[in-house]
């Protein structure tokens, strides 16, 4: 969403990260590098100093007003042992699915040996 790999910039602060990947997105030249459309860092690792002078930029650009970002409300998610136990239920009903299909293709495979050895032939299904 930001667009980049470090974020310790944006630590702590309320930002539109959809803008940021926007312009991010944007940026060109032979200093950006990028890996997975994520732009990179090939220069040393940040001074803590320069990590607050970015951040108070990007404060002063990007940070979204109190009034927006506190009424934001995000969905509850489900209880995680309710999403267990439904996965659980999936799984064992793919798991039969599976066995109900490897056990046809042997009925298949059974029949087209029998029709070999008596040189008869049947319709496929």
């Amino acid at each position: 969403m930001l667009g980049q790999q470090s974020t310790a910039e944006f630590n702590g602060l309320h930002v539109d990260a959809l803008q940021i990947g926007q312009i991010n997105e944007m940026r060109q030249g032979p200093e950006i590098r990028r890996k997975n459309n994520c732009i990179v860092n090939t220069g040393g690792k940040l001074t803590r100093e320069e990590v607050e002078r970015r951040r108070k930029e990007h404060r002063a650009k990007f940070e979204v007003a109190e009034d927006v970002w506190t009424s934001i409300v995000l969905p509850r998610p489900d209880n995680p042992l309710v999403l267990l136990d439904r996965k659980r239920e999936e799984l064992k009903s793919l798991a039969k699915e599976l066995d109900d299909v490897v056990a046809r293709i042997a009925a298949i495979e059974q029949t087209e040996s029998l029709d070999q050895v008596t040189g008869t032939k049947r319709p496929r299904e």
